[in-house]
């Protein structure tokens, strides 16, 4: 009886790390996949439940796009982690006063967990 738990426990652990994949392990295509499917799912969202134009929805886009950029040369450039978490701090801080203005402080603060 032991034989089988330990058989079925190691056989649900195998399992469960072979399912949980880190980030930093997924290849760039399904990287790319992922993001592409949060970026449609959060369009809809924006779309249907918010009811953002298309112009809001792309400019929505291009702050994601431009905050993302803004943490990758933070990340290549910095070296320090103090710093590195003092300048991604700033970039937070834009990124939310623009989307603020772009989608209003309400619509914002309804939305926060999707964006």
């Amino acid at each position: 009886m032991i034989r089988i738990f330990l058989i079925l426990f190691l056989a649900i652990g195998f399992a469960n790390t072979t399912n949980a994949q880190k980030w930093a392990h997924l290849s760039n295509e399904l990287k790319i996949s992922k993001l592409q499917d949060f970026r449609d799912d959060n369009q809809k969202y924006l779309k249907e439940t918010l009811k953002m134009s298309e112009e809001q929805r792309t400019d929505i886009d291009n702050v994601n796009l431009c905050f993302l950029s803004t943490l990758d040369l933070i990340d290549r450039y910095e070296k320090d982690d103090a710093a590195k978490g003092k300048y991604a701090k700033s970039a937070v801080n834009a990124r939310n006063a623009q989307l603020d203005a772009i989608m209003g402080v309400d619509k914002r603060s309804s939305s926060r967990t999707m964006l």
